[in-house]
C-alpha cells in the first residue's frame, strides 16, 4: 500500500507540475502583446531613421527636433499601432539618406521614413504608398538652361543612391551627377555655380524656389512617384501593421491636415 500512494503521490505531483508549466506558457505568450513587437527593438517603440534635409518631408526646427510632413505622420501612424488605445512611443534618429537601409540592415532602426521610393535594388521590405509625389529639375535662372537637351553633360546635384539621381541619370544625357552634401549643400552649391541643376522632390524643389528668387524649376517632372515606409527584410508582421496603420491614416482627415500644414500640393 505504501508503494501504491508513493506511485500515486509521484503522477500527482508531476501533473500538477505539467499544468504549471502549461499556465506559465500561456501568459508569457500573452506578455508578447503584439506579434511586430518581437521584430522591433524595443515593444512598445518604434526607432524611425530620417534625413533631415528635405523639407517640408524632413528638416530640423529650430529647436534642433525633427520636423516635417513624414514625421507628423509617423506620429499619426503610431496612434493605430499601439494597444489599448495607447499610441506607440516614436523616437527618430537623424542620419545620411544613405546610411538608413544601411542601418536598417543592421538592426539599429526599425524602419526608415524619409520620402523612400521603391526601388528593386534597394535591400528591404516596401510598405503600401501613403503619398505621391515627383522629380523636378531646379537651375539657376541666370543659366539660360531652358531644357534638358541644355543640360548635356553638366554637373547635376542629387542625393546618393536616390531616386532623383536614378531619374537624372536617365533622362540628363551624359550626365556628371554628385552629392557634395545635404540639400542645403546642394542648392548653395547650385547658386555658387559649383552646381549646374539639382535633382529633388518637387515640393522640396517648390519650397527652394519660392525661398529663392534666383532659382527655377526647369520643365516638366522627370518622373512620378510613390512615397513608401522602409522595413528590414524579414520583419513581415511589422510591414502588415504598418499597412494596416497607413490604411487607417489615409481614409482620416489627417493626410490633407498634414499637406495645408507643411504646404504640399496635391
Amino acid at each position: 500500500m505504501n508503494a501504491i500512494k508513493k506511485i500515486l503521490a509521484t503522477t500527482l505531483a508531476l501533473s500538477i507540475g505539467a499544468l504549471s508549466l502549461v499556465g506559465c506558457g500561456g501568459k508569457k505568450t500573452e506578455a508578447t502583446g503584439k506579434a511586430y513587437d518581437k521584430e522591433v527593438m524595443t515593444p512598445g517603440k518604434l526607432v524611425v531613421g530620417i534625413s533631415a534635409d528635405y523639407p517640408p518631408y524632413e528638416s530640423l526646427g529650430t529647436d534642433g527636433k525633427v520636423e516635417g510632413f513624414d514625421v507628423d505622420m509617423a506620429n499619426e501612424l503610431a496612434k493605430y499601432m499601439g494597444k489599448d488605445g495607447k499610441a506607440i512611443e516614436v523616437e527618430f534618429k537623424n542620419m545620411d539618406f544613405h546610411s538608413i537601409i544601411t542601418a536598417l540592415q543592421a538592426g539599429q532602426i526599425d524602419v526608415g521614413i524619409s520620402a523612400f521610393t521603391y526601388d528593386p535594388d534597394r535591400d528591404c521590405l516596401f510598405s503600401d504608398t501613403y503619398l505621391i509625389s515627383e522629380q523636378l529639375v531646379v537651375v539657376s535662372k541666370e543659366s539660360g538652361y531652358k531644357n534638358l537637351d541644355d543640360l548635356t553633360g553638366k554637373k547635376i546635384g542629387a542625393g546618393t543612391e536616390t531616386t532623383g539621381a536614378k531619374a537624372a541619370e536617365e533622362n540628363i544625357k551624359d550626365a556628371k551627377i554628385s552629392s557634395p552634401g545635404d540639400y542645403t549643400v546642394m542648392f548653395e552649391a547650385l547658386k555658387t555655380g559649383a552646381l549646374d541643376a539639382v535633382v529633388c522632390d518637387g515640393q522640396v524643389a517648390k519650397n527652394y524656389v519660392a525661398a529663392n528668387s534666383s532659382l527655377e524649376i526647369l520643365g516638366d517632372p522627370l518622373v512620378k512617384e510613390e512615397n513608401q515606409i522602409i522595413v528590414k527584410n524579414g520583419n513581415n508582421e511589422l510591414l502588415k501593421e504598418i499597412n494596416s496603420a497607413i490604411a487607417q491614416f489615409l481614409a482620416s482627415d489627417a493626410p490633407q491636415q498634414l499637406k495645408d500644414k507643411w504646404g504640399i500640393e496635391g
